[in-house]
């Protein structure tokens, strides 16, 4: 997620909630919290949430456990009861896919091939609940950013067909590199400028392949995260069809690897890249071809929800709900001797600014209800 407004909703919610509020006066101690926004509180529940502890938050691992309980103690404390029937648990089946072998990206063009190493230029995997997919020279096009928006009147794909093909895209939105305000939201991302969408979009257009070149101002992280966030397991909701409607194999190349591969294709990338944040954009046959192939082993469980209700004063059946998502990245074999993405700003603020509003409000009178969803699997992209 893109973790930098957490503070400023934080600070905006809880001065709105305190505004709103008539303080109890049967408990001085209730009074006395519902009147303060602690931030030595919020401080604490960051630091605890992305301590080494708690092992990087990874959906189904013990920091999960963990974290789970910390924050169904902690909202216990706020006056909170169970939100899912009287449950402060709500469970989310999981399948957990792990690449367990793969292999070098194979470029080829009329110019030659590039292998592309795994980790350091390029990440690939797939989304398919399979044990092993293989992609054998699918030709590629680059399709610009890989957005279909009606409200923007833009649509990267028109014209062309790219089934059973490797689609090649940027990051972010238009608006972003150009930074007009006109284009799109400028440099504010909508969801059509996150991996997220391109991938989904890539497979609704038929895509075999789909390939996202990163740039670490665009997409918001560093290669590293890329490199860490994107190996190791990987989590999807447990779906009827084993995401069978995926592409085969998604994935990202490093920006210099990128270069590489537009440079085969006789294309330049800075000036390709300009040409897509421009409307009435083409799409390109880029005259390349992709194989990969990815060998995995599956795992199901059960991840945890964490819901919490504070009921309403005078309209109970009246909900405001907030949410965050309580997961990261868990402990990765980077090669360094601390693999663990402790994620603290994302997304251990916004969970605890979750908690002090809980608290404020718990001791505040409020007209609804108000439920708190601490979500799992965001990181996965759910």
């Amino acid at each position: 997620m893109r973790p930098y407004s957490i503070l400023c909703i934080f600070v905006t919610l809880l001065a709105t909630a305190v505004a709103g509020c008539g303080q109890r006066t049967s408990d001085p101690a209730a009074e006395s919290v519902g009147a303060d926004i602690s931030i030595e509180r919020y401080r604490e529940d960051v630091a605890v949430l992305s301590s080494d502890e708690f092992g990087g938050r990874a959906p189904s691992s013990e920091g999960e456990r963990k974290t789970v309980q910390y924050l169904i103690d902690e909202f216990k404390k706020a006056g909170a009861i169970g939100g899912n029937d009287g449950e402060f648990t709500q469970a989310v089946p999981l399948v957990a896919i792990t690449a367990t072998e793969v292999s070098p990206l194979r470029i080829e063009s009329g110019q030659g091939a590039i292998e592309l190493e795994p980790g350091r230029q390029t990440v690939t995997w797939t989304k398919q609940v399979v044990e092993s997919v293989s992609v054998d020279a699918s030709p590629m096009v680059f399709v610009g950013y890989g957005i279909v928006a009606p409200e923007y009147d833009w649509n990267d794909y028109e014209g062309v067909d790219v089934a059973g093909k490797t689609v090649v895209m940027l990051v972010n939105d238009p608006g972003f590199a150009t930074g007009d305000d006109d284009l799109f939201t400028g440099r504010r991302m909508t969801y059509y400028g996150r991996w997220t969408y391109k991938f989904e979009e890539a497979a609704r257009q038929g895509a075999t392949g789909a390939i996202l070149v990163h740039e670490t101002e665009a997409a918001g992280y560093p290669w590293l995260v890329v490199a860490g966030g994107w190996t190791g397991p990987q989590f999807d909701l447990e779906r009827e069809n084993g995401n069978a409607d995926r592409a085969v194999f998604e994935g990202w190349v490093s920006r210099s690897s990128a270069s590489e591969i537009f440079n085969a294709a006789g294309m330049d990338f800075a000036a390709s890249a300009e040409a897509a944040t421009q409307r009435g954009f083409t799409a390109r046959e880029m005259g390349t071809t992709a194989t990969v192939s990815i060998s995995n082993s599956l795992e199901r469980s059960n991840s945890q929800n964490v819901v919490a209700l504070l009921p309403g004063d005078q309209a109970p059946d009246e909900y405001v709900a907030f949410s965050a998502h309580w997961d990261h990245l868990g402990v990765v074999d980077n090669g360094n001797e601390d693999g663990v993405f402790n994620g603290a700003v994302d997304n251990a603020t916004g969970t605890a600014a979750l908690l002090e509003l809980a608290r404020v409000m718990g001791a505040s009178e409020h007209r609804r209800s108000l439920l708190f969803v601490v979500v799992t699997a965001e990181e996965s992209g759910l």
